[in-house]
């Protein structure tokens, strides 16, 4: 008896699933993540000569280790200083940028003036309110006018002294934010 040969089939099928075996492996192998580089330097032993430090509130070491923070942070506009320079009391070591908040002030300014002319208006409004009520007072003695026109007066009178004391408000209200924007 010969021994039983494979058929042409099962011999095809055999080899296109090995085909489909490497084509799969080859696939993971070309997607599969990269290992990250590592490269390693010889560190020997001496002394640190500066330390600098870049963070979001621009702190700024010396080489004395005196540490120096803003109280908001910003973009440094000028870098007075370089490294191994000396330093003296009161010199300008970095400004930040500051546009915003010098039109901030500048604006705060503005409404001030605004308020004090507001100011100006509405009580020389109020006072002639309060001539005029005055004077219907008078005639209501003499009887030439109504009661009823003679408390008119002086309601509007009364309402525009008061729009009177609003605005000096706005003004104290328009000083305290040009105090907050110089603080700032």
């Amino acid at each position: 008896m010969n021994p039983p040969t494979s058929s042409p089939f099962l011999r095809r099928s055999l080899i296109a699933f090995v085909i489909l075996l490497i084509l799969a492996a080859g696939g993971w192998w070309m997607t599969r993540p990269k290992p990250i580089p590592v490269v390693f330097k010889e560190v020997g032993l001496g002394i640190v000569e500066s330390t600098v430090s870049n963070t979001r509130a621009g702190t700024v070491e010396a080489c004395q280790r005196t540490k120096l923070s803003t109280t908001l942070g910003g973009r440094i506009e000028v870098l007075a200083v370089k490294e191994g320079d000396k330093v003296k009391k009161g010199q300008l070591l970095l400004k930040l940028w500051n546009d915003d908040q010098q039109a901030q002030s500048a604006l705060a300014l503005t409404q001030v003036e605004t308020a004090r002319r507001r100011v100006t208006e509405v009580c020389t409004l109020a006072a002639n309110a309060e001539r005029e009520a005055q004077r219907q007072t008078e005639l209501r003695a003499k009887n030439y006018v109504s009661g009823s026109r003679e408390e008119a007066a002086r309601a509007e009178a009364q309402a525009k002294r008061a729009a009177c004391d609003a605005s000096k408000s706005d003004v104290i209200q328009a000083e305290a934010r040009v105090k907050v924007t110089r603080v700032e």
